[in-house]
């Protein structure tokens, strides 16, 4: 067990917390997680009343209303006392982080009256309209992240919630009005819909009491969320021009969501992918070592799985002046695993690899806050990983590789 790897967690009024104490640490790195993401979009959002669907972009647009309420200006009181205050929106949920070097409790006390309660306007919606588009038209001229959306599309259809930005688009920013965004924020920004992770040299039994006097217990509203969601296609390449000379390549691969019967389980199914991903096409393997020789790449690879309870993919990214000769490396190099199967020696680097990465983790705030996150929002504790990745074969990473990625 790492030093200050314990993740310690508790329910207080509601709200699920998790504590971990790294005795020493100067920097406090506070969490705050809603379950509202931009998979959410075309959720109903008050099905007795109206069927409104919730618009693309909603949950990144809450957010910002949140940061700007003006019931408790954000950015100005946090800078006051020193600490930073950042706000994101993904796929899943809607993060809130605060990091500070004192003042814990009343940073805690903060945050957590910054998401209770907030006061909309057309006004106030109109204003930030203005601001969201311009972040659009920002975004749209990102071809990494154009293609990435359009492979999400082309994987899981033009009606899944990833088929557009998180940031939404122009039509779905028009669409928004104060009506819409209260009832998501009454729906969503429930303390039973949130998890409170704080990460630095705390007393744990101080902070609980500190978050006790600060939340009271509410009823969380069925949501309506979709169910995971149905691949379309198996396999999908994404090219997006750059400029005359370069391209971004995307290749992404649905994985089937297996029925798991615990925790370790779905652990041992996600890194079998991770380590096999590694295998064919990490810093190790011998696809990278090639086409870096045959500066077949302006930069670095991107290998990357993403699971969660919704979706799950992997995929390769990369920026290249030659997209068709990178994609017959990829075929060569998926042939050659077939052909030859996998040596022990580079399971164990790939295996040794992926257990140092999340080492790493353990001492990076961000890092660990997100991967606590991640993990238990699936059902599980990210303290678990090492001992699941540790137990792995190399058989049962032959047989994901056949069963997800050579296809």
């Amino acid at each position: 067990m790492f030093t200050g790897s314990f993740i310690e967690k508790k329910k207080i009024n509601g709200l699920d917390t998790y504590l971990v104490n790294k005795t020493g640490f100067h920097e406090n790195y506070i969490l705050l997680s809603i379950d509202f993401g931009g998979m959410d979009s075309h959720s109903i959002y008050h099905e007795k009343e109206c069927n409104g669907k919730i618009p693309y972009g909603t949950a990144h647009f809450l957010e910002h209303l949140i940061i700007q309420n003006n019931q408790f200006d954000a950015l100005h009181r946090f800078g006051e006392m020193g600490s930073s205050i950042n706000a994101s929106t993904n796929y899943e949920y809607t993060s809130f982080v605060i990091s500070c070097t004192e003042q814990l409790e009343l940073n805690i006390q903060m945050i957590l009256k910054l998401v209770q309660s907030i006061s909309i306007t057309n006004d106030i919606v109109e204003k930030e309209k203005k601001i969201i588009k311009q972040e659009i038209l920002h975004s749209q001229s990102n071809k990494k992240a154009k293609c990435f959306t359009n492979l999400l599309s082309d994987l899981y259809g033009d009606e899944s919630g990833g088929a557009q930005p998180i940031v939404g688009n122009f039509a779905s920013i028009d669409s928004m009005d104060a009506n819409i965004m209260e009832r998501c924020f009454q729906k969503f920004y429930s303390i039973e819909n949130m998890k409170l992770i704080i990460i630095g040299d705390i007393i744990p039994e101080e902070i609980y009491s500190i978050i006790g006097d600060e939340v009271t217990g509410s009823t969380l509203k069925e949501k309506n969320r979709y169910l995971p969601l149905l691949p379309v296609k198996r396999e999908s390449l994404k090219i997006e021009p750059i400029n005359t000379n370069q391209s971004v390549l995307l290749l992404g691969s649905t994985i089937a969501n297996e029925s798991v019967t615990s925790s370790d389980t779905d652990i041992q199914n996600e890194f079998m992918i991770r380590i096999g991903l590694e295998i064919l096409f990490g810093r190790t393997s011998d696809f990278q070592q090639k086409i870096y020789s045959h500066s077949l790449v302006d930069r670095d690879i991107d290998v990357k799985y993403e699971i969660s309870n919704s979706y799950s993919f992997a995929f390769l990214s990369a920026i290249t002046s030659k997209p068709c000769v990178l994609m017959e490396e990829i075929r060569l190099a998926k042939n050659k695993i077939q052909a030859r199967s996998i040596d022990d020696y580079e399971f164990l680097i790939s295996k040794r690899r992926i257990i140092g990465m999340i080492i790493d983790v353990y001492d990076n705030p961000t890092k660990l806050a997100n991967s606590i996150l991640h993990y238990s929002t699936r059902g599980m504790n990210f303290c678990d990983v090492i001992k699941v990745i540790n137990k792995i074969t190399k058989k049962e990473v032959i047989d994901a590789l056949y069963s997800h990625i050579l296809i």
